[in-house]
């Protein structure tokens, strides 16, 4: 952890009924997370609740900000190498991530060494893959685990060798199937074949949806909610914790927050998200309202 707060310590199950929830439904109840009964609502539109989340962050000594990458802070490409960081936002973040106030991490499914070097900022913490990885810990599954997810990797790329425009990534812990570049028909099909291959692991296993993504990790890896609980779990209580996150990923994360300040890049119908902004952008012009706040 960097600045002078660094002294402070720092799911979704597949079973046969849930099989028509994956590819419909980007937002998921998960269970165990804290607030995690309440039901998903429509957000509101963040720049018309400013005023409240100004105060909230002008009285706090210090606040958390955690953001997702793709979708986010960047707009979402074909290919997820072809993914480029503004040098502008690159500048914002090096000035947020400086500021004696605020913490500020990335949480992400890529690898943190990927958002390392797509980012360059060394002052920001990163989270990646789900939890998986984070600066200064090492997270290790276990050779089980470690077996099963191979052999759900191989069968996923065996049943998919023929699908036109289906990529499946290795992630090392896990690993991840893109349908972007596929037909409708085709995700279709994708999806049962994942479902497959998966849900007789499912005591293994589990498949968290993003957007145009499937993303495959053991049990053993604790997702954005853990990730985000464990984080902020080690500040003084009451510290205001922003997240912002684009997918159905980020709904654990959300739910752990509760009442805390969660945006939505979107425009959803249902989110556990308390605010939600349009895009990109305004994930951008939210940041800088967030800089002249804590100046």
């Amino acid at each position: 952890m960097n600045g002078p707060h660094a002294a402070a310590k720092h799911t979704l199950q597949i079973r046969p009924k849930e099989k028509r929830a994956i590819g419909h439904s980007r937002t998921h109840n998960v269970p165990g997370a804290s607030n995690g009964d309440v039901a998903a609502h429509s957000p509101r539109y963040l720049f018309r609740a400013w005023t409240e989340i100004a105060a909230r962050i002008r009285k706090a000594e210090i606040c958390a900000l955690l953001l997702d990458f793709d979708g986010t802070l960047v707009k979402l490409q074909r290919n997820p190498w072809e993914v480029r960081v503004p040098l502008r936002t690159k500048r914002l973040l090096e000035r947020l991530a400086r500021n004696p106030r605020l913490f500020a991490a990335i949480v992400s499914g890529r690898r943190c060494q990927d958002l390392q070097t797509r980012i360059g900022i060394e002052t920001l913490h990163f989270i990646g893959l789900h939890g998986a990885e984070e600066q200064g810990k090492h997270t290790k599954i276990s050779s089980e685990s470690a077996r099963i997810l191979a052999h759900a990797q191989q069968g996923a790329r065996t049943r998919m060798a023929a699908m036109h425009g289906m990529r499946v990534e290795d992630k090392g812990m896990s690993f991840a199937v893109h349908y972007r570049q596929a037909s409708a028909p085709i995700a279709r099909a994708a999806k049962f074949c994942l479902l497959d291959v998966v849900a007789p692991l499912r005591d293994n296993l589990r498949v968290l949806e993003g957007a145009m993504v499937w993303e495959v990790l053991p049990n053993e890896i604790r997702g954005k909610g853990g990730a985000v609980r464990d984080l902020l779990g080690d500040f003084p209580p009451g510290t205001p914790a922003i997240y912002i996150g684009d997918d159905g990923t980020d709904e654990a994360a959300f739910c752990a927050l509760g009442d805390q300040i969660s945006i939505r890049v979107g425009t959803p119908q249902k989110s556990h998200a308390k605010y939600y902004v349009r895009d990109p952008g305004e994930v951008i012009r939210f940041l800088l309202r967030l800089e002249a706040e804590l100046a």
